[in-house]
C-alpha cells in the first residue's frame, strides 16, 4: 500500500486536505495549474515561474466574509499557503496538471506535465488522490443586457476586490475604470448567472451574498459618503454568524433593494449608468457611477479534463457527480473530491469537506509511515552564550509599508548584539527559510528576528524552523506590518519600519529558553452526543482503530431526526439514521451510555478524566471515562413559539411536526384543504437574530411532499427569504413548479393570524412587490421556526471551560476556517452543537471531527510545558488565591515542598492564560515566557510610538 497522496488544486480545499495529510505523516503532491497556491481567493498579476510571496505587491488575497473580521481571512490563507511551502511532507507542483491516472487504490501511477511548456515532467505513485479543482467565475459577458466588455465602468464581484485593495492602499476613493473619478453612487447586481435558466446555472451560487455584502462593507468603511445599493431576488446569509455581517452592511448604509434587474444602460456623456426596476409595486430609475456583477460559480475550466483522466462522471451541471450523504467519496475507489470540484460551496463547508477527504484518505490507506515534517535535532544549550542576534528582514513587508529596505538594513546593523542582517524578498518562502537555518548553525545564532510581516501566524513558521536548526522556539521575535499606512510618506514608512524591527531586538534580547517533556496520549475519544453527528464521529475513529465512548442524555440514539424520514437532501434519512445505529451497536470499539449525562471533566489534551453519571431519577451511578479527546456533538432544539396562536389552536403547528405528520400519513388531509407555512418563526429577530438554516429546506420538502401526494391541496409559503443554497435550489425550482406558492413579506409586516367568530382561520400577508394584500384560508397552519442552542449547551461549556457565542452555541476557534476545534486543545465540536446544520453537514464534519481527532490519538505522546505557570514555593504562603482564580482549576496545595503547604500548578495541565500570576498577591506565581522582566521590556518597547 503506498502511503503518497496526490492532490489536485492549490486553493482553500487543497491546501486544507493536504496540511491535515502531511500532520498526519503522510507524504503529499501537491499540483496546481496556476503559478501561485491559494486559487480563486488569491489574484496574480505576474505569472513568473517563481512563487509570489503572498502580502507582496503583484499578489491580493481577497478578504472573504469572516463573521465581521474581514482582515482575518488573508492572514488565515497566507497562513495555509506558506506552511505548505514550508512543509516537508508536501511537495508542491505549480502550473503543472494532471495528464495521466493507471492502477488502483492504494497503488496509482500518476503523471503530471508542465501547462506551460506542454511537456510531461514527472511521474508519481500515490495510494488515493483528493480532486480539489476549485470553480471558475460565469462570464457575465454573456448577459449583454448588463454592458460588460463595452461599459466600462461595469464590473464583476472579483474585478471590485480587486479595486478595492488598490484604493484602500493608492487612492483617498474608490475610482471607476473610465476616468478615474471617484464612483459615489455604487450598485450590485445579484445572480448574475446564477438561479438562470438561460445561462444554465439554475442553481445557487451560495457565495454570493456573502461576497457582495463584504464588499460593500469594505467600500463603505474606506468611503463612508459611497452610495452602495444591493438589487437581488433572495438574501441567503445562512451560515454562522452570517445574518450579523449582513445587518452590519445595512448598518453601514448599505441598501438592499428585491428586484430583478433586466438592463444596465450608459450616458454616452457623463458614463454614468442607468438601471430601472421596481421596487413595491412602483417603477423607478436610478443612476450609479459604477455596477458590480455577482458573477455564479462555474465547473474549473480543467475539470472535465481531468474528470475524464480520473474516471469520474459529471452531474448535469457539469461538477463531480457524488453521493449526497458522503460526498467526499467519488464513483471511483481511492479517489476524492471536495470544494468547488462538487459544486457551489460556501469557506465553512469546504473546510469541513477538506477536513472529511483528509480523514476518509487516511482511512483507505491505513496507519501511515510516521514520517516526521522535519528530522529532531537536538537542542543547543544557549544559556552561557554571549548574544547574538540575527536580524531576517522581508522585502514584501517593507514594501507593504512603502520603507526603504536600505534604510531599515542600516538601522538593524547599528544594534548592540546584532551580528547577521539578511533581506529577501520573501522571508516566509523555503530558500528564506533554509538560509535562517544556515546561519544558526554556522554562525553561532541564539536570537532572531524576522521583521517586518503582516502574516502574524508565520511567528510559529520562523519558530519551527529554528528549533529545527538546533536553537529553542521561544528565542524568535516577528514584527508585524502595523495596519496604519505611509504611502507616499517614506520618511514616516522607514521611521516606522526601523522602530517595530528595533522593538523586536529589544525585546528578544530577554527572552528565555523554554521546556517540554513528553506525556502519554490516552487512545479514546469522548463523545457527548448521540445523534447522526455523534454516531458518524464514533464509526470513524472506529474505521482507524480508535474507541469511543458516547455519552447520550436521552434514552435512544438518533437525536433531533431520529423520526424523519427524509429531508431535502436526501429521501432515505429515517434508513440513514438506522443504519447509523446498527452500525454502532454491533462495533465492538464504541461504548454507549444512555440516559447519561458529563459530570466533571478535568485533565489535559491527550489525557482527559471524565465523570459519567448514568441513570434516571434520584437513582444515578457514576463512572470515570479516561479519554485523549473530546468531541461535542450535542446537537439543537426547536423553538416553541407564542406566535400564531401556537398551542391555542390544533390547526397550529410547527414544521417538525409537520414532519412527523407526514411519516404517519397524518398530513395531507384529502380535498382541497390550505397549507399556509410561515418562515422564520423565532429566526432572524431580536430573540434569536441568526438564520436557522435548516428551516426553509424543511418546508420546501414538507410543501412539495404535500403537493405530490395530494395535487389538488393549496399550498402557499410566506417568507423574508428562501434561503437554498446551491443545488437545493433546484428543489426550490422544482416546488413551484408542483404548484407551491412562493410570497414574500416583510420583516416589519408580518403576516397576521386571526380566528373568526365561527371558528375558521383568515391569514392575512402584504406583498411588498405587487404592494397587494393577501387573505388566505388555512385549514392548516404550519410554523418553520427557529433551530436553538442544545439547552446544556452552556452547562457543558462551564464543565468544558469552553464558551458559547451570543445565540448559546459552542463558541469555535474561527467561524468560517476553525468551525471544529477550540483553542485549547484536544476538545472538538461538531454538527448542529456548532450552529444550525443540515443532517448532510452535520455528517461530513463529523467525519473530518474524527480526522482531526485520530492525528491527537495516534501519537503515543504529546509535548506539554512551555508556556506555562510555575510557583516559587518559597514565596507561596497557600493562601488558596490562584486555586480560586484559576478557570480550569488546575493549583493544588501541596506538602511536599514545604511543611505548611504550597501551591502547585502541574505543567501538563496548565493552559497558560495567567490569571494565577497576575491575582497572586505575593508574586510567588510567574509564567514562563512572562516574567517581569520579559514583559517590561515589551512594555518599554510597546509604548514607544510607531511612525
Amino acid at each position: 500500500m503506498q502511503k503518497d497522496v496526490l492532490v489536485i488544486g492549490g486553493g482553500i480545499a487543497g491546501l486544507q486536505a493536504a496540511l491535515e495529510l502531511a500532520g498526519a505523516g503522510y507524504p503529499v503532491h501537491l499540483i496546481t495549474d496556476e503559478a501561485n497556491l491559494g486559487g480563486k481567493l488569491v489574484d496574480s498579476s505576474e505569472n513568473g515561474s517563481k512563487a509570489a510571496c503572498v502580502w507582496g505587491d503583484q499578489v491580493n488575497i481577497s478578504a472573504l466574509y469572516l463573521g465581521g473580521n474581514l482582515h482575518a481571512s488573508s492572514t488565515v490563507l497566507g497562513s495555509l499557503i506558506t506552511r505548505a511551502y514550508n512543509n516537508p511532507l508536501v511537495h508542491l507542483y505549480t502550473s503543472s496538471k494532471l495528464v495521466e491516472l493507471q492502477g488502483d487504490v492504494g497503488h496509482f501511477q500518476a503523471t503530471i506535465s508542465d501547462v506551460r511548456a506542454g511537456k510531461r515532467t514527472q511521474k508519481l505513485v500515490v495510494g488515493a488522490v483528493i480532486l480539489a479543482a476549485g470553480f471558475s467565475m460565469y462570464d457575465v459577458s454573456k448577459k449583454g443586457e448588463y454592458g460588460y466588455g463595452y461599459h466600462k465602468n461595469v464590473v464583476t464581484s472579483l474585478e471590485f476586490e480587486h479595486m478595492l485593495s488598490e484604493s484602500r492602499y493608492r487612492s483617498d476613493c474608490i475610482r471607476r475604470p473610465s476616468d478615474g473619478k471617484c464612483a459615489e453612487k455604487i450598485a450590485f447586481i445579484q445572480c448574475v448567472g446564477s438561479r438562470d435558466v438561460v445561462s444554465k446555472g439554475e442553481y445557487c451560487s451560495a457565495i454570493c451574498c456573502m461576497f457582495t455584502a463584504k464588499e460593500a462593507i469594505l467600500a463603505k468603511e474606506f468611503s463612508p459618503k459611497t452610495d452602495v445599493t444591493v438589487f437581488y431576488l433572495d438574501l441567503r446569509a445562512c451560515g454562522k454568524n452570517f445574518d450579523t455581517f449582513l445587518s452590519r452592511a445595512q448598518e453601514l448604509g448599505t441598501k438592499y433593494v428585491r428586484t430583478m434587474i433586466s438592463e444596465v444602460k450608459e450616458d454616452p456623456v457623463t458614463e454614468k449608468l442607468s438601471i430601472n426596476y421596481a421596487a413595491a409595486s412602483k417603477p423607478l430609475a436610478e443612476e450609479f457611477d459604477l455596477v458590480v456583477l455577482a458573477a455564479g460559480i462555474r465547473p474549473s475550466t480543467r475539470l472535465k479534463e481531468t474528470a475524464g483522466i480520473l474516471q469520474l462522471p459529471l452531474n448535469e451541471h457539469g461538477f463531480v457527480q457524488v453521493d449526497p450523504l458522503d460526498p467526499v467519496n467519488t464513483k471511483r475507489p481511492g479517489v476524492f473530491s471536495v470544494g468547488g470540484s462538487q459544486g457551489p460551496l460556501d469557506v465553512p463547508e469546504t473546510m469541513a469537506l477538506a477536513s472529511a477527504a483528509a480523514a476518509a484518505t487516511a482511512r483507505v490507506l491505513g496507519k501511515s509511515e510516521g514520517r516526521p515534517a522535519r528530522k529532531p535535532v537536538a537542542e543547543r544549550d544557549v544559556t552561557k552564550e554571549p548574544l547574538r542576534l540575527g536580524v531576517f528582514l522581508c522585502k514584501s513587508g517593507l514594501a507593504a509599508m512603502g520603507a526603504d529596505t536600505e534604510a531599515v538594513i542600516q538601522a538593524a546593523k547599528g544594534q548592540g548584539d546584532v551580528v547577521v542582517v539578511e533581506c529577501d524578498q520573501a522571508v516566509c518562502q523555503p530558500e528564506a527559510i533554509a538560509k535562517i537555518q544556515n546561519l544558526i548553525a554556522t554562525q553561532g545564532l541564539n536570537r532572531i528576528v524576522v521583521a517586518p510581516c503582516v502574516l502574524k501566524h508565520n511567528l510559529t513558521l520562523f519558530q519551527e524552523a529554528a528549533q529545527a536548526a538546533g536553537l529553542n522556539r521561544m528565542l524568535v521575535e516577528m514584527a508585524p506590518v502595523p495596519v496604519k499606512n505611509w504611502e507616499n510618506h517614506s520618511e514616516k514608512a522607514n521611521s516606522a519600519a526601523i522602530a517595530v524591527t528595533v522593538r523586536a531586538v529589544k525585546d528578544v534580547k530577554n527572552f528565555k529558553p523554554l521546556r517540554w517533556h513528553a506525556e502519554p496520549v490516552v487512545p479514546r475519544a469522548l463523545i457527548v452526543g448521540g445523534g447522526v453527528t455523534g454516531m458518524a464521529a464514533a464509526l470513524a475513529l472506529a474505521d482507524r482503530g480508535y474507541s469511543s465512548t458516547i455519552v447520550e442524555k436521552s434514552a435512544e440514539l438518533g437525536g433531533y431526526v431520529r423520526n424523519f424520514t427524509g429531508s431535502l437532501e436526501t429521501d432515505d434519512l429515517k434508513k440513514t439514521v438506522e443504519n447509523l445505529e446498527k452500525q454502532v451497536a454491533k462495533n465492538d470499539k464504541i461504548e454507549v451510555l444512555v440516559n447519561s449525562e458529563v459530570a466533571h471533566f478535568s485533565g489535559r489534551q491527550g489525557h482527559f478524566i471524565t465523570l459519567v453519571a448514568t441513570g434516571q431519577g434520584q437513582i444515578k451511578t457514576t463512572k470515570n471515562v479516561e479519554h485523549g479527546v473530546v468531541i461535542l456533538a450535542t446537537g439543537t432544539t426547536t423553538y416553541v413559539p407564542a406566535e400564531y396562536m401556537y398551542g391555542e389552536d390544533q390547526r397550529v403547528i410547527t414544521g417538525v411536526e409537520a414532519m412527523y405528520r407526514l411519516v404517519d400519513g397524518r398530513l395531507p388531509a384529502k380535498g382541497e384543504p390550505t397549507y399556509v407555512f410561515v418562515q422564520c418563526v423565532g429566526s432572524r429577530n431580536e430573540e434569536h437574530k441568526y438564520c436557522s438554516r435548516t428551516c426553509c429546506g424543511e418546508t420546501v420538502y414538507a410543501a412539495a411532499k404535500i403537493k405530490e401526494q395530494n395535487p389538488d391541496a393549496k399550498v402557499y409559503v410566506l417568507s423574508r427569504d428562501i434561503r437554498t443554497p446551491g443545488y437545493l435550489e433546484l428543489k426550490y425550482r422544482d416546488a413551484r413548479k408542483a404548484g407551491v406558492v412562493f410570497v414574500h413579506y416583510d420583516e416589519t409586516d408580518k403576516p397576521v393570524l386571526v380566528k373568526d367568530k365561527d371558528g375558521n382561520l383568515s391569514m392575512a400577508v402584504n406583498d411588498p412587490q405587487s404592494g397587494l394584500t393577501l387573505n388566505l384560508k388555512p385549514d392548516q397552519v404550519i410554523l418553520a421556526v427557529a433551530q436553538t442552542a442544545s439547552k446544556e449547551a452552556e452547562q457543558l461549556a462551564n464543565i468544558f471551560k469552553i464558551q458559547v457565542n451570543a445565540d448559546g452555541f459552542l463558541s469555535e476557534t474561527h467561524s468560517n476556517f476553525g468551525t471544529i476545534a477550540f483553542p485549547g486543545g484536544g476538545i472538538f465540536i461538531s454538527g448542529a452543537a456548532h450552529g444550525p446544520k443540515s443532517v448532510v453537514e452535520c455528517l461530513t464534519q463529523a467525519k473530518g471531527v474524527a480526522g482531526r481527532a485520530a492525528r491527537i490519538l495516534a501519537q503515543p505522546a504529546l509535548m506539554m510545558g512551555g508556556m506555562v505557570a510555575e510557583v516559587e514555593w518559597e514565596k507561596c504562603a497557600a493562601c488558596l488565591t490562584c486555586v480560586r482564580t484559576c478557570p480550569y482549576t488546575i493549583p493544588q496545595i501541596t506538602r511536599e515542598k514545604k511543611e505548611m503547604g504550597a501551591a502547585y500548578i502541574p505543567p501538563a495541565d496548565c493552559r497558560g492564560c495567567g490569571m494565577c500570576a497576575s491575582e497572586c498577591p505575593n508574586k510567588a506565581i510567574f509564567v514562563h515566557h512572562y516574567q517581569d522582566d520579559e514583559v517590561l521590556s515589551r512594555v518599554e518597547t510597546a509604548l514607544t510610538e510607531v511612525g
